[in-house]
């Protein structure tokens, strides 16, 4: 007959028995940096930090929420709190976009042993020229989903386009990276591109 153990005493021989599993992951970790000190395999350790892939898709979603005000969120936009909440939206993405693309102009910079471009005020400038294009590419968006809801007989409104149309969403992201690619930021419209 099996002895039966305490709950307490069954869950601490588990985790018992499950030490030996751990005891092999510094092997593991350790064929892992030899991978990379060999070379021939791909890391990216000892150089400049390179735009962050999920940094870049906020970027995308927070200009969404700026592109088509009101669409994406859960509370209501009026004419009271509009420009509180382009504001707070700008002031926000103005923060990460900066950021990435300081990333992006200084991770080039060095891979390529360019000469100094003053990676951080250059990224700021960057940035604020590329928000102050957001009115005419809004402009442009909305010209796009009139063409869609003309072109798409079986199309009932333009919240149905913005709201549903995968088509628009990848119009977006284009003309968004179309604009960081004419301003010669690196990586970043390539990351979008791909996303």
């Amino acid at each position: 007959m099996m002895k039966r153990l305490k709950n307490g005493d069954k869950c601490k021989h588990e985790i018992k028995s499950a030490e030996h599993f751990r005891d092999e992951l510094p092997a593991i970790v350790n064929e892992l940096v030899a991978s990379c000190s060999k070379g021939g395999c791909f890391d990216h350790v000892s150089a400049e930090p390179i735009p962050y892939r999920e940094s870049i898709i906020d970027i995308l979603r927070r200009l969404a929420l700026i592109l088509y005000p009101g669409y994406f969120i859960r509370t209501r936009l009026d004419s009271t709190n509009l420009e509180y909440y382009l504001g707070q939206q700008i002031v926000g993405l103005y923060e990460v976009l900066s950021e990435q693309i300081i990333l992006a102009i200084r991770h080039d910079c060095i891979r390529q042993n360019l000469s100094c471009v003053h990676c951080e005020p250059l990224g700021h400038k960057l940035a604020l020229e590329f928000l102050q294009k957001l009115p005419q590419l809004r402009e442009m968006l909305a010209k796009d989903i009139r063409a869609a809801l003309d072109g798409d007989p079986a199309a009932k409104s333009y919240d149905e386009i913005i709201f549903s149309y995968p088509g628009i969403w990848a119009i977006t992201v284009y003309r968004i990276a179309h604009e960081l690619y004419h301003q010669k930021i690196p990586l970043m419209p390539r990351i979008m591109t791909e996303y």
